[in-house]
């Protein structure tokens, strides 16, 4: 992540570029929408059609029919693409329904949002976020598997979508931040440190490369491609790269890393997502991050989670790497995986550091 005379220097983002936004910006009714109680209604109409006629993993509108509520997602989803970028659905009725049947019900909410996209190398549509007593450290553990505080990051694909099936004792919080601020903020305080995200970094894959190729996918923390601003964020695969590439991060980008997540701190909006809730955060234009929390002591049930990733079909290269295009669909397949191994080159050795 050494800074090339061949990148532009970073430039001051415009709200034509990407949501510029802050924590005073928005009230928390600006990004609700509480379902009626007919609202409510065609939500378990539309998951009794689907229980009947769903014959395998198809989930499409046709199978999960909904009028008004279809047209509220859809005008969810238009608002976290081309809008501010995150957005909460209240109300659904999670408490109804067992597991299995409120991964049906993500499933057919999904089809009004987007395409689906796959989360694992094993094309895994649904993820389980909660906490599993293990930590993050080891390379194998994701966030989604803790209960710690998670740094702010972006997920895979173009945006994530959170159904809140129990919440848990304490802590927990949703924290959103506006990746167009944040980067607006550290180009104030850093032009140097803003423009090392510029440039290409590793992504540790964890776990779901090929074996016997490439480890890490490569891709800048920031692009302006085609007039539009994107984000792509995770730090813990970007501090984990060393491990399997045998080459440190250089002090600056370290350095940009702690600049942006103090940034994204102080200008974060904080939300309590409820059971009931369904979430839906734009992955270019938003950092998202959760505090800690804490489970209740068993007979309760533990705060449990579950998550897909959805494609917007018209961001459509979004951002100018090859790379970038494969991971707005998901999960990389192991076919391009192969195709990004021809043109992969481990990260250059960091500068020494000034003789004292």
């Amino acid at each position: 992540m050494l800074t090339s005379a061949r990148t532009p220097r970073p430039k001051w983002l415009t709200s034509d570029e990407a949501p510029l936004w802050d924590r005073s910006t928005f009230s928390p009714e600006a990004w609700t929408y509480t379902l009626s109680r007919e609202e409510t209604a065609e939500v378990i109409d539309a998951l009794t059609v689907a229980q009947n006629r769903l014959t395998g993993r198809d989930i499409n509108r046709g199978n999960f029919p909904l009028g008004h509520v279809g047209s509220i997602l859809e005008a969810i989803s238009s608002e976290v693409s081309d809008g501010r970028g995150f957005a909460v659905l209240r109300g659904l009725p999670v408490d109804r329904l067992d597991e299995r049947q409120n991964a049906l019900l993500l499933r057919g909410l999904a089809t009004y949002l987007g395409p689906i996209a796959t989360q694992s190398r094993d094309g895994q549509l649904i993820r389980h976020v909660r906490a599993t007593g293990r930590a993050l450290g080891d390379g194998t553990v994701r966030g989604h598997q803790t209960a710690d505080r998670l740094w702010f990051h972006t997920d895979g694909a173009d945006a994530a979508a959170l159904l809140c099936l129990t919440a848990s004792e304490t802590g927990g919080l949703s924290r959103l931040a506006s990746a167009a601020t944040v980067h607006n903020q550290m180009l104030n305080a850093s032009p140097t440190w803003t423009a090392e995200l510029y440039q290409p970094c590793h992504f540790h894959m964890a776990g779901g490369n090929v074996p016997g190729l490439p480890p890490t996918f490569i891709s800048p923390v920031f692009s302006l491609h085609r007039g539009r601003f994107s984000t792509r964020y995770v730090r813990h695969t970007l501090l984990e790269t060393p491990t399997v590439t045998g080459v440190p991060l250089p002090r600056d980008a370290m350095a940009a890393f702690d600049l942006l997540e103090e940034i994204a701190d102080e200008n974060s909006v904080d939300m309590e997502l409820r059971a009931g809730d369904l979430q839906l955060v734009n992955n270019h234009t938003v950092l998202h991050s959760r505090t800690a929390y804490r489970d209740p002591q068993p007979p309760a049930e533990p705060r449990h989670l579950l998550r897909s990733w959805v494609t917007f079909p018209h961001y459509r290269g979004r951002r100018a790497g090859e790379a970038d295009e494969y991971l707005r669909f998901g999960w990389l397949t192991d076919d391009q995986q192969q195709q990004l191994a021809t043109s992969w080159k481990p990260p250059p050795a960091p500068e020494p550091a000034p003789a004292a």
